[in-house]
């Protein structure tokens, strides 16, 4: 049974283009940078916060108007988008208001624990 010119030329073109497809682009390796977390900025186990408020280290602090939570790759989150306890570090204002946070990476925790 002959095979039609419309499959014959969709089989060709596929099996063209697979042959011809660029070789991948090569994965460059991510690199990290050491984040400056200012040096006031206190560690504890964060558990998610709620209603305004956070619990470190079984402390319930109320969070700053302008509170600003950063992922683990330094990007800002929002503070509902943390379901689980995590570590961190973070400063608290004059009246005793958490103002900024810093999820911490394995080798932050790893790094705090030695000092």
């Amino acid at each position: 049974m002959p095979v039609p010119t419309v499959v014959s030329a969709i089989v060709s073109s596929v099996i063209s283009s697979a042959v011809q497809s660029p070789a991948p682009e090569p994965v460059m390796p991510v690199i990290t940078i050491a984040r400056p977390l200012p040096a006031a900025a206190k560690k504890g186990l964060m558990l998610p916060p709620a209603n305004g408020f956070v619990s470190i280290d079984g402390k319930e602090l109320p969070l700053s108007p302008t509170a600003q939570f950063r992922s683990p790759q330094n990007l800002i989150v929002m503070p509902m988008s943390i379901q689980e306890s995590v570590r961190v570090r973070y400063l608290t204002d004059a009246s005793g208001a958490v103002y900024r946070v810093w999820l911490l990476t394995p080798a932050e925790i790893a790094a705090s624990d030695s000092n």
